[in-house]
């Protein structure tokens, strides 16, 4: 076929919905729709779970139990509208192949950012201003995980829409409060609603069904006002403040024996793990970069590729890297300011992943200078072979900026 034949196929990079399993609709959280007026102009302010009912509500929903089966739940991808799905649905126990990249990310050559935290500062080589991030604790480099060398900041979005549950991919960001995640705005809103997504929770360094830095729940969600109003991939981010995180221990009887429900089954109970960044560290931020730059791209696909293939689970991290990125656009999504990451075959589930620049695999940060949006498969041979992100200007700066203000428990 001659290559101007060939059709550029593209999609969500994609939330993912677990539709093995349709569970009962929970109750919704009162208040979803109103919007802070104190948020300066250009900024919506949404609320997800701000009082002790609807944290409760969350912490309840996502058990243990429904923890450990969501790595298995048969994904579907989104289709091409922002609030619908399509229904089809790729293996859970597909095998894994080894991450469509060129080097392994501990090996960069990239400059490593500085551990300091807060500090405005000029990133190299660029007229760009950025702030530095904060590295994970040494602590947290002893949890076990096959995501060595993997930025611990790198976790898994699980939330509700109407009756169906979804999983993006998201990352921890530096904030004055420690607590704010960056991903894509179809990650936590629903355009054609006009309201957040429900029981919105991140899980860092997600892996195979463990939380080994524990779960943290959406408490206000910071987009775009063009994203909230019309969908406009152009502005597709969204920041989350989120609370003091908590994990699922076994517990016990007073003799220590392992306590159980009148089922047999395993009783838990809910710890404290403290505020976000304090256990991971988080990613620094930089806008106005410019459309070509060199970065990695994180996330966790699962999806299939447009000819059915289905090379990843969703269960591990996975990343990419690119020497430099290019602009593109597509009327389609009304984006005409995107960047491309080209060679980099991701599929539904990677949305909302961190692109970094600047990365350390010894530091395991950088700064954050934009999220896997769509995928594209550029050559028209059935596979996703690109993968785009809204371009991280002033605006963006300023929803990040803002959201960082907020403090939560």
């Amino acid at each position: 076929m001659p290559s101007r034949a060939k059709r550029i196929a593209l999609t969500f990079c994609g939330a993912l919905a677990t539709a093995s399993v349709i569970l009962s609709a929970g109750p919704g959280f009162p208040g979803a729709l109103a919007s802070s007026r104190s948020a300066p102009a250009g900024i919506t302010t949404l609320p997800l779970a701000q009082n002790d009912a609807d944290l409760n509500k969350v912490v309840e929903w996502w058990t243990p139990d429904r923890l450990k089966h969501a790595s298995s739940y048969a994904p579907k991808t989104a289709s091409a509208a922002p609030a619908a799905t399509s229904s089809a649905t790729p293996s859970a126990t597909s095998p894994v192949p080894k991450p469509t990249a060129t080097s392994n990310p501990g090996a960069a050559s990239l400059t490593p950012a500085s551990a300091e935290a807060g500090r405005s500062t000029k990133a190299p080589e660029s007229k760009t201003t950025a702030l530095l991030g904060s590295p994970p604790p040494k602590t947290s480099l002893t949890v076990k995980s096959k995501n060595v060398n993997l930025p611990p900041t790198v976790g898994k979005v699980f939330f509700r829409n109407g009756t169906t549950e979804y999983w993006c991919s998201a990352s921890s960001v530096h904030s004055k409060y420690g607590n704010v995640v960056a991903t894509a705005g179809h990650c936590a809103y629903d355009v054609k609603s006009g309201k957040p997504v429900d029981y919105w929770v991140f899980i860092p360094s997600y892996i195979d069904g463990a939380t080994p830095y524990g779960i943290y729940v959406g408490h206000t969600l910071y987009i775009n006002d063009t994203y909230a109003a019309t969908g406009d991939f152009d502005f597709d981010y969204a920041f989350v403040t989120v609370h003091h995180g908590y994990r699922w221990d076994p517990d016990k009887n007073a003799d220590g024996t392992p306590k159980k429900d009148p089922t047999g089954q395993p009783v838990y109970k809910s710890v404290d793990t403290g505020r976000l960044e304090t256990r991971v560290g988080g990613q620094g931020f930089a806008w106005n970069r410019g459309f070509t730059v060199a970065a990695y791209a994180f996330g966790y696909p699962a999806g299939p590729h447009p000819n059915g293939s289905r090379p990843f689970t969703g269960r591990t991290m996975q990343w990419c890297l690119t020497r430099a990125t290019r602009k593109i656009s597509t009327q389609k999504w009304e984006l005409d300011n995107g960047v491309m990451f080209g060679g980099c075959g991701f599929t539904a589930g990677a949305s909302g992943g961190p692109w970094v620049i600047k990365y350390s695999g010894t530091r395991r940060i950088g700064y954050l200078n934009g999220v896997n949006s769509l995928t594209w498969d550029l050559d028209g041979d059935g596979r996703y072979d690109g993968v785009s992100s809204p371009y991280f200007n002033t605006a963006t700066y300023a929803v990040y900026s803002y959201a960082g203000r907020q403090k939560t428990d």
